[in-house]
C-alpha cells in the first residue's frame, strides 16, 4: 500500500521533482565520467611517461571527487528541502486523516529511493555514454590514436558512484523521517498562508553599504591590476567577498527605488507585479544571491583561467624545438675534463653513437636587469611592480658569441657577428621579440660592464634554445664578444645535441635513456646536472596539462550545478509562494501571455544579476590570472579561455528553462 501510494505520488509531482531530478543526474553523470579516466587509460597505448602522467591525473581527480562529493551532498539535501516544503499540506493532510507520523515518513523515504535510483540508474547511463567522447578527448590530450573504436566501462567508477550517492539518498531519507517526526499538523496545513519574515532597512543604511561594498571590490580590482595577483590573493579575498556580500545587502534595500524610478515603464504592462515580486524576493535573499554570485565567480574563473593555463602549457611545450638532446653541467666539471662533451664521453655516453651534431656553451649571469631596460619594452605590469617597489631584478643570460654561435648552425639559424660595443639578442616569443624590435629602432643603448652596447637589427634573433625550463628561465639572451663575459659569474655549461639519422627518435630517445639508466645502476657519479630530450618533455608536460583541463572542468562545472540550482529552487518557491497572487491576476482579466512573460522576465533577471556581478569579478579575475601565465609562459592564452566558458552558458540555460517551465506550472495550480 504504502509503495502503491509512494509511485502515485512520485507519477503525480513529476514536475515538482524535475529540478531535483537533474541535479541527481547531473551529478551522478559527471562524477561518474571524470572517476572512470581509469578505464580511459586503460584502452590507450601510453608509453611510460604518458602513463605517469595519465596516473597523476587518475589521483588528482579522486582528491577533489570527495570535496565535489560532500558538495553534491549539501546541494542535494538543499533541493529535497523545497520538496518537502512544496508538499507541506499534502503531507499535513495525511496527519489529518489519521495516519502515523511512521507511515507517512516511510512514504516519503521511499519516494525518495524511488527518485535516487531512476536518477542513479539514468545519471550512469549518461556517463558512461558521456565518458566515451571523455575516452577521444582523453587520447586527443595525451596525443596517442585510438586505432580502433572499444567501449569504455568502469566497474570501479559505478561502484564508487552508488557508494557515494547511495550514502547520499540515506542521508536524505533520514532527514525527511526526522523533518516529518517533528511536524505539527497546523503549521502543515496553513504553510501556504505564512508569508516570508523580511527585514526591513532604512534607504540610507542600504545606500552605505552598497557603497561600502563597492569601495571593498574597487580595492580588490586595484590589487588584481596593480600586481602579481599571487602576492596579493588573501588581500583580494579579504576585500572582495565582504564586498560582493554588502553591495548585494545594499542593493537589497533599495532595488525597489531604482526599478520603480522610471514611472513610465513601471506602469507598464505588469512591471509593477514583477517589480514588487522581484525585489521582495532579493530582498530576502540577498545573502545566498552573494554566494551564488560568488561560486559563479569561481566557475567561470576555474573554467576559464584552466583552459588558459592548459593552453599556455600546451604551447610552451608544442614551441618549435630544433635539437633533440640536452645537457647541463657544472663548469669546474668541464674545465675538469677537457670539455662538457668530454665528460660525457669519459663517463661512458657513446656521444658519436646517439648523436649527429653537438653544440658546447656557457652561459653566464650578465649585470643586464630586464625589468629594468626592458619593461617598458615588454609590456609586462607585473615586472614594474616588482622592479619599482620590492626592488626584485631579473638578469638577462649572457652568452660568449663564439660558443653560442655553435648553437645557432645546429638549429640552422644564421649566425651572429658583433663589432665594438655590439651585442646579439635571442628570444623564444614572437611578441617579445616584436617589442625589442621597437627597442632596437628606438635607438636605445644596454649599459653593462661600464660600458653603452647596441643591438644591430640585423643581431636579432627568435629562437628556442632551451629544451628544460624555457618558462623559467629570464625570457631575453645577450650574446656578448667572447673578452666581454669574463667578469660575469659562469652559471652551467649547456650541450646541445640532435639525434643520428636513420632510425625512429622514440627509439633513438629510448636507447639514450636506458644508456644513462645502466651507467647509474653501476653507482658512477654522472658528471651532468640535468639531461633531457624534447620528447620526454613533451611527454611529461602532457600531465599538467590534462590534469588542469580535467580538473578546472570538474570543479567548475560542480559550483556551476550548485549556484543554479539554487537559483533556480529559489524561483521555484517563490512561485509557489505567490500562486493566489497569480491567480488573483486571471480574476482580474489578465492574460495568460502577459503572466508568462512577466514570469520569464523575474526569473530571467534574478538569473542573471549574480551572474552580471559574478562576469565583472571574473574579467579582472581571469586578467590576474592571465598576467601570471604571461610571467611565466609569455604567451597569450585568452581565445583559450573564451572557448572554456561555453559549457556555463549551456548548463545555466538548462536550469533557467526547467525553472521558468516548472514555475509557469506551479501557478497555474489551483
Amino acid at each position: 500500500m504504502l509503495c502503491k501510494l509512494a509511485f502515485r505520488n512520485v507519477r503525480k509531482s513529476i514536475g515538482d521533482y524535475t529540478v531535483y531530478f537533474v541535479t541527481l543526474m547531473f551529478a551522478v553523470m559527471f562524477f561518474y565520467a571524470f572517476n572512470s579516466v581509469d578505464a580511459q587509460q586503460a584502452v590507450m597505448e601510453l608509453n611510460e611517461n604518458k602513463a605517469t602522467a595519465a596516473q597523476m591525473m587518475v589521483e588528482s581527480i579522486g582528491i577533489f571527487s570527495t570535496f565535489v562529493a560532500i558538495t553534491l551532498a549539501i546541494l542535494i539535501l538543499y533541493a529535497n528541502n523545497f520538496l518537502i516544503k512544496r508538499r507541506n499540506k499534502e503531507l499535513g493532510i495525511y496527519l489529518t486523516l489519521g495516519m502515523g507520523k511512521g507511515r507517512v515518513a516511510a512514504i516519503f523515504m521511499i519516494e525518495t529511493l524511488i527518485v535516487g535510483v531512476i536518477a542513479l540508474a539514468v545519471g550512469l547511463l549518461l556517463g558512461v555514454l558521456f565518458s566515451q567522447v571523455m575516452s577521444v578527448i582523453t587520447a586527443n590530450m595525451f596525443e596517442v590514436s585510438l586505432k580502433q573504436y572499444q567501449f569504455v566501462f568502469s566497474p570501479a567508477a559505478a561502484k564508487q558512484s552508488v557508494i557515494y550517492f547511495g550514502v547520499i539518498f540515506l542521508c536524505v531519507m533520514v532527514f525527511n523521517a526526522v523533518r516529518v517526526s517533528k511536524q505539527k499538523v497546523i503549521a502543515l496545513l496553513h504553510s501556504d498562508s505564512e508569508n516570508e519574515k523580511i527585514l526591513g532597512r532604512k534607504t540610507g543604511v542600504s545606500v552605505i553599504l552598497a557603497v561600502a561594498g563597492i569601495v571593498l571590490i574597487v580595492i580588490a580590482y586595484y590589487l588584481i591590476i596593480k600586481g602579481m595577483l599571487i602576492m596579493y590573493l588573501p588581500f583580494v579575498m579579504l576585500f572582495g567577498i565582504p564586498g560582493t556580500f554588502l553591495l548585494f545587502a545594499g542593493l537589497a534595500g533599495f532595488s525597489y527605488k531604482i526599478a520603480s524610478h522610471n514611472k513610465k515603464r513601471y506602469f507598464k504592462g505588469l512591471n509593477l507585479f514583477v517589480t514588487r515580486q522581484l525585489t521582495s524576493k532579493i530582498n530576502s535573499t540577498h545573502t545566498s544571491m552573494a554566494l551564488v554570485c560568488i561560486m559563479l565567480f569561481v566557475t567561470i574563473t576555474t573554467l576559464g583561467a584552466g583552459s588558459g593555463v592548459s593552453g599556455a602549457v600546451n604551447k610552451e611545450t608544442s614551441r618549435e624545438i630544433k635539437f633533440d638532446a640536452e645537457y647541463y653541467m657544472e663548469p669546474a666539471t668541464a674545465e675538469a675534463a677537457g670539455g662538457a662533451l668530454q665528460a660525457l664521453q669519459n663517463y661512458g655516453i657513446p656521444v658519436g653513437e646517439f648523436y649527429a651534431q653537438t653544440a658546447e656553451y656557457t652561459t653566464y649571469e650578465s649585470d643586464v636587469d630586464i625589468m629594468s631596460q626592458f619593461g617598458n619594452y615588454f609590456d609586462i605590469a607585473e615586472m614594474h611592480e616588482l622592479a619599482d617597489e620590492r626592488g626584485v631584478t631579473m638578469p638577462a643570460l649572457a652568452v660568449p658569441v663564439s660558443q653560442f654561435n655553435s648553437l645557432l648552425s645546429l638549429i640552422g639559424e644564421k649566425q651572429i657577428q658583433l663589432s665594438g660595443n655590439e651585442l646579439g639578442a635571442v628570444l623564444y616569443n614572437q611578441s617579445m621579440f616584436e617589442n625589442l624590435q621597437e627597442f632596437v629602432q628606438a635607438g636605445r643603448t644596454i649599459t653593462s660592464n661600464g660600458k653603452e652596447y647596441t643591438i644591430p637589427a640585423g643581431q636579432l634573433r627568435l629562437a628556442n634554445t632551451r629544451i628544460h625550463g624555457a618558462a623559467s628561465l629570464p625570457p631575453i639572451t645577450l650574446v656578448y664578444p667572447d673578452a666581454d663575459v669574463v667578469n660575469f659569474k659562469p652559471e652551467q655549461v649547456a650541450i646541445d645535441a640532435n639525434f643520428i639519422d636513420g632510425q625512429e627518435k622514440e627509439t633513438i630517445k629510448q636507447a639514450i635513456w636506458d644508456k644513462h639508466d645502466e651507467l647509474q645502476e653501476q653507482n658512477t657519479e654522472k658528471p651532468y646536472t640535468y639531461f633531457t630530450t624534447k620528447l620526454a618533455l613533451q611527454e611529461s608536460s602532457i600531465g599538467l596539462r590534462v590534469t588542469i583541463s580535467f580538473v578546472g572542468i570538474y570543479l567548475g562545472i560542480t559550483f556551476l550545478v550548485t549556484a543554479a540550482v539554487i537559483l533556480a529552487l529559489q524561483q521555484l518557491s517563490a512561485a509557489n509562494d505567490n500562486k493566489k497572487r497569480y491567480a488573483t491576476l486571471r480574476k482580474l482579466g489578465t492574460e495568460e501571455k502577459m503572466i508568462n512573460k512577466s514570469l520569464m522576465k523575474q526569473i530571467a533577471i534574478y538569473f542573471l544579476i549574480p551572474l552580471a556581478v559574478a562576469a565583472v569579478h571574473a574579467v579582472f579575475g581571469i586578467r590576474g590570472l592571465m598576467g601570471m601565465i604571461n610571467m611565466m609562459w609569455y604567451e597569450n592564452v585568452y581565445a583559450d579561455v573564451f572557448a572554456g566558458l561555453a559549457i556555463i552558458a549551456v548548463i545555466y540555460g538548462i536550469y533557467f528553462a526547467i525553472t521558468y517551465f516548472s514555475s509557469k506550472k506551479i501557478i497555474k495550480e489551483n
